[in-house]
């Protein structure tokens, strides 16, 4: 009897951290001999996930899935029908593992379909956003709520606060719900270990405040720009820049906010960038303003790279920045809140060791992430689960074949004279 496992991974956004998670998942389980396969959607495929499947396709069985982001019933069908023949001809697997809302929803009901155990992780439910409307969060809670007895066999939360929100809507019974946190590589961590350097004094440089995101709602950039302006308004004596990288359909109107501000000479706004962890070198203070997340990638970056950290307060934080001192924490959604709590770490720039202070809160968070967020850590727990549903399977069906065998032996008794 082997205890690998044979998995298939069912994603359809596979850009920025949810790409990140399948990558990593999927490369660790792949390196340690479990059979992988991964149907995904080609036009949510950034480069690195495309760099993923290049470097892996001989160890990863990757399949084009003809899904789509918008909601439509007969590309949907499709979709269904699709990834159904793909378990029929690639099977049989041990578990299906659906990722972010369309992902999840598909790998579940094919999973229901073929009697399979279903794993769902959402990376963030769009519900957790102030801004969601009460009718769409009620509709969007009776589909998860539906899936999520009906058809879920077990959700992972990528943190405490999803975890709870979870429970607080009864989307799935508490018992089928874990808490599985996002991790760093260990190659990233010492990359971050290696090539940090002692950060320079306002004298010599400005202080530079650096975010990487999604240019979309949920991120809010202009919140961050608008939170800027104020504190440069606010600290007009104090050299500051503030640099994003990322790009997406609301990079082109974040452009313009900057130029019609007036801040072109302190605004830099990067685009997509492939270089990250040497973009984060160059931070002093990482800033996320994000309206939601379900547990950020760029945070444990930051904290990765020997950064302090100004939050909004969204699912994800409490695990990571507000356990070390000298982060900053404020509500989401406020400009003139993200301003302050910015501001509250540029005092720090003025103070007699501004880069001492900055590096005892940077080093804190590097070696919280160290200890407690870690991709291998990640992928141990996560095999746990499809080990625990792979055996719960085989009872099962061991004990439906007794149930079959003891009925077929009970007719042919009842049958002889």
């Amino acid at each position: 009897m082997t205890d690998k496992v044979k998995v298939l991974q069912v994603v359809e956004s596979c850009a920025a951290g949810v790409g990140r998670h399948v990558r990593g998942l999927c490369e660790d389980l792949a390196a340690q001999g479990h059979q992988v396969t991964v149907a995904y959607a080609p036009y949510r495929a950034d480069a690195a996930f495309e760099n993923f499947i290049m470097i892996h396709r001989n160890e990863i069985d990757f399949v084009p899935l003809k899904l789509r982001r918008e909601i439509s019933p007969e590309s949907d069908l499709a979709s269904l029908v699709q990834l159904l023949r793909l378990m029929w001809h690639k099977g049989p697997f041990d578990v299906v593992h659906g990722h972010s809302s369309k992902g999840g929803a598909i790998a579940r009901l094919a999973g229901r379909l073929s009697g399979l155990p279903t794993v769902y992780t959402p990376h963030g439910l769009n519900m957790a956003s102030p801004r969601v409307a009460r009718a769409k969060l009620a509709a969007n809670a009776l589909v998860e709520r539906i899936l999520g007895y009906g058809a879920t066999s077990k959700i992972i939360s990528v943190s405490e606060g999803e975890r709870e929100f979870i429970h607080k809507l009864k989307l799935i019974p508490k018992q089928r719900v874990c808490l599985i946190t996002n991790g760093v590589d260990v190659r990233d961590l010492d990359y971050f270990s290696k090539h940090r350097v002692a950060r320079g004094t306002i004298d010599q440089k400005p202080l530079t405040f650096g975010s990487v995101m999604r240019f979309s709602p949920p991120k809010t950039p202009g919140h961050l720009v608008e939170a800027f302006d104020r504190l440069c308004a606010a600290m007009p004596h104090l050299p500051m820049r503030l640099s994003i990288a990322g790009d997406g359909e609301l990079f082109a109107g974040v452009r313009r906010q900057v130029r019609e501000s007036g801040l072109n000479e302190k605004v830099s706004l990067l685009g997509w960038r492939t270089d990250i962890k040497k973009l984060m070198l160059g931070f002093d203070v990482f800033v996320l303003s994000s309206l939601s997340e379900g547990g950020s990638y760029t945070v444990l970056d930051a904290m990765a790279a020997g950064l302090p950290v100004v939050s909004t307060k969204v699912f994800g934080v409490e695990e990571t920045i507000a356990q070390v001192p000298g982060n900053v924490l404020v509500p989401a959604g406020d400009p003139d809140a993200l301003a302050s709590g910015m501001r509250r770490m540029a005092n720090l720039a003025v103070g007699r060791s501004p880069h001492r202070a900055f590096e005892q809160i940077g080093q804190a968070n590097y070696d919280y992430v160290r200890s407690h967020f870690t991709q291998s850590d990640t992928t141990r727990r996560t095999l746990e689960v499809y080990r625990e549903l792979k055996s719960t399977e085989k009872k099962v069906h061991s004990y439906l074949a007794f149930a079959r065998s003891w009925e077929t032996s009970t007719k042919h008794h009842s049958s002889t004279p």
